[in-house]
């Protein structure tokens, strides 16, 4: 491998090509240009470059290279021309060019036909005039004969110094020109390119067109990526691989400038490549390498070298930006997630639900596909699973791990977390991978909350099938620490609505207390005005409480009180209100309901009542425990709470009137017929 500094040579050596190919006299030849340090190789890609374009179904044989391979000292050796027909009847030439130029050792044509006969009787084979006329007045149709192709090429040789001088060097000018223009019209264009995709398209297309290169190989590596080839351009991409370890390594040991290869240090990187040898453009920006871009079998003049580094640099500089922007947008995109995760863990309300909010935020955060969170008992000194996922609930309920033992067990007592890439291999490890696993990385992490150990995180099997990465691990990580402080909130919470629960529940019963029907009143009659709809109210009185009371105890007729709180929460609507209004006594507000809807809850809850048993209750009057019920009804019977509980209350002492155990509703001539106190529970 050897460094190739610019050239200072002033011919381009393909300039000169090109330029003989739009002369006349070479025509009906295809052309090529060969210097002895290539070999046999090269003269062999010379000749398949000058013959095989005429007839892209027969290559040259071992007889037609011996036979310019002959020639080829001939020619170098005299300084002249020397024009054969090779074995398969097709006439070529080989002319020397100057070796004061900088310039290939030959030019080479070839991949004619020969005339074996004269198609213009009295044509001297040696007037060059005549011989060039009759060639460029048929062109390629019309075929040449063995002498008129050494009168071309002797014609071509004596012009050489000519084209030289002249109109080489304002060819090679105006070509640089128009390509340093483009360069920098190219190297604008990159700057604004959108995406990596758009910048490789750029500059593939510059490569092709711009500087008209026949074979072009590009490959990419991305950041903790394998290479890949990225494109071929005027190479079929089975007929060779990519050995990925040592291209690496060459990447990693180039200078970042272009380097030569010859073909075999190429095959070494490509296997099954075949070429002469190659340029290679290096993408490196900031010790960061992002590819390379090989040039095969073209020698490259210094100033077309420059120009494809200058692009090539551009390139590389535009990977690295766009690296940069989409590693910042990533971090923007993931700053932002996160604030999503961590707002929508605030609107949770218990712990179950944020411990299994916790572990699938993560999981989608890395886009694992099972895991578990599990939670240090301080009694046992065990973690059990709290929320599991790719894991049934049972066997999750099931399963714990002692502290200290196991993975989970080890990140525990370590504080440190685990990243994994193959459970088998690493000898922190070093064991089977569970059949239930798909892959073989996992991350576990210690949750902790000030400072102290709540539990362990476990992350396993990308959906994409890839290893953790310590991306992922800080990006978890992350999380983590602002999801546990959503633990205490919750905690508080949690604590919180437990006082507020005591504050408007009846200890007892478990129902709401006098308390909060004072305001669920308030709030019912509200509603109901403003929606113009009708509600009641129940008052029950359980029957001959007080004897109950007296003949089995309090204790059981506080069990009887819970039994009977039970029944008519039971038989109540999910939008009806229970509460104990006080003693054996309770209150039931049922919004949107008139007195006909009504009866039905009342009566289903009297009949529960008559139809439970309750011990000791063949000692009461009636030989069982039962209730009576009045019934008000919002805004018939009252429109404020007093009014509507003094028409329930009435209702209620008519039912106890008529025998007990029944439902009656309130009517208007209950005012004039009340003959004790307004409340019903003073005689049950």
């Amino acid at each position: 491998m050897a460094f190739t500094s610019p050239s200072v040579k002033l011919v381009d050596p393909r300039d000169l090509l090109e330029m003989l190919r739009q002369h006349p006299l070479t025509a009906p030849f295809n052309l090529a240009l060969y210097s002895e340090q290539h070999g046999r190789k090269g003269l062999l890609q010379a000749i398949r470059e000058a013959c095989s374009p005429f007839d892209n179904e027969t290559l040259c044989t071992a007889d037609c290279f011996k036979t310019w391979e002959e020639s080829l000292p001939q020619a170098l050796l005299t300084n002249q021309p020397v024009v054969r027909s090779c074995p398969k009847g097709l006439l070529g030439f080989i002319i020397p060019l100057p070796g004061d130029k900088g310039l290939p050792d030959c030019l080479i044509g070839g991949g004619v036909p020969e005339r074996k006969t004269a198609t213009r009787p009295g044509a001297d084979d040696g007037d060059l005039s005549s011989t060039a006329g009759v060639i460029i007045e048929a062109g390629v149709s019309r075929l040449p004969s063995l002498s008129e192709a050494e009168a071309v090429a002797e014609e071509i040789f004596r012009a050489l110094p000519r084209l030289l001088d002249q109109q080489v060097y304002t060819l090679s000018l105006a070509r640089t020109t128009r390509r340093l223009e483009a360069v920098q019209k190219l190297a604008r264009d990159l700057a604004d390119s959108r995406d990596s995709e758009q910048a490789m398209t750029i500059v593939s297309e510059a490569l092709v067109v711009l500087f008209n290169l026949p074979r072009v190989l590009i490959v990419l590596q991305k950041p903790g990526q394998t290479m890949t080839v990225h494109s071929t351009l005027g190479l079929a991409p089975d007929t060779f691989r990519l050995d990925q370890k040592r291209l690496a390594g060459y990447l990693v040991k180039t200078s970042g400038h272009p380097e030569t290869l010859s073909g075999s240090d190429l095959e070494a990187l490509f296997p099954g490549l075949e070429t002469r040898s190659a340029c290679i453009f290096p993408l490196v920006e900031n010790e960061t390498r992002y590819g390379a871009i090989a040039i095969l079998d073209v020698e490259l003049h210094g100033r077309d070298q420059a120009l494809i580094e200058l692009l090539v640099n551009r390139l590389a500089t535009r990977l690295e930006s766009l690296k940069t922007a989409e590693g910042q947008l990533r971090e923007r995109r993931s700053s932002a997630r996160l604030v999503t995760m961590v707002s929508a863990l605030s609107l949770v309300d218990s712990r179950q639900e944020l411990y299994r909010q916790i572990l699938e935020l993560s999981a989608e955060l890395l886009t694992a596909t099972s895991g578990s969170l599990m939670l240090l008992d301080a009694n046992d000194g065990t973690l059990k699973i709290a929320a599991a996922k790719g894991m049934t609930s049972s066997l999750a309920k099931a399963m714990s791990v002692s502290y200290g033992e196991g993975i989970a067990g080890r990140v525990a007592k370590s504080g440190f977390p685990m990243l994994v890439n193959d459970i088998e291999q690493d000898k922190r490890i070093a064991t089977r991978n569970r059949p239930r696993f798909k892959t073989k990385s996992f991350v576990s992490l210690p949750l902790e909350l000030e400072n102290r150990l709540i539990g362990v995180l476990n992350l396993a099997d990308k959906s994409s099938g890839d290893n953790f990465t310590e991306a992922d691990l800080d990006l978890v990580q992350t999380f983590t620490r602002h999801a546990v402080l959503m633990l205490k909130r919750v905690a508080i919470l949690e604590k919180a609505g437990q006082f507020e629960k005591l504050a408007i529940t009846d200890p007892l019963t478990g129902l709401y207390n006098r308390r909060f029907l004072e305001n669920r009143l308030q709030e019912e009659f509200s509603r109901s005005q403003r929606q113009k709809q009708s509600f009641c109210l129940i008052l029950s009185d359980l029957d001959n409480f007080k004897i109950y009371n007296d003949v089995c105890g309090h204790l059981a007729g506080d069990d009887a009180l819970r039994k009977a709180a039970q029944l008519m929460r039971r038989c109540a609507r999910d939008m009806d209100i229970a509460t104990r209004y006080g003693g054996e006594e309770f209150c039931l507000v049922l919004p949107g309901t008139d007195k006909q809807e009504s009866v039905v809850v009342g009566e289903r809850i009297r009949r529960a009542i008559e139809a439970e048993s309750f011990p000791g209750e063949s000692h009461l009057p009636l030989g069982r425990l039962t209730t009576s019920l009045g019934v008000a009804a919002f805004p018939s019977d009252g429109v404020t709470a007093d009014e509507l509980i003094h028409a329930a209350d009435l209702a209620l002492y008519r039912a106890k009137a008529l025998g007990r155990n029944r439902l009656v509703l309130y009517e208007p001539s209950m005012e004039n017929q009340a003959l004790l106190p307004h409340h019903a529970s003073q005689d049950n």
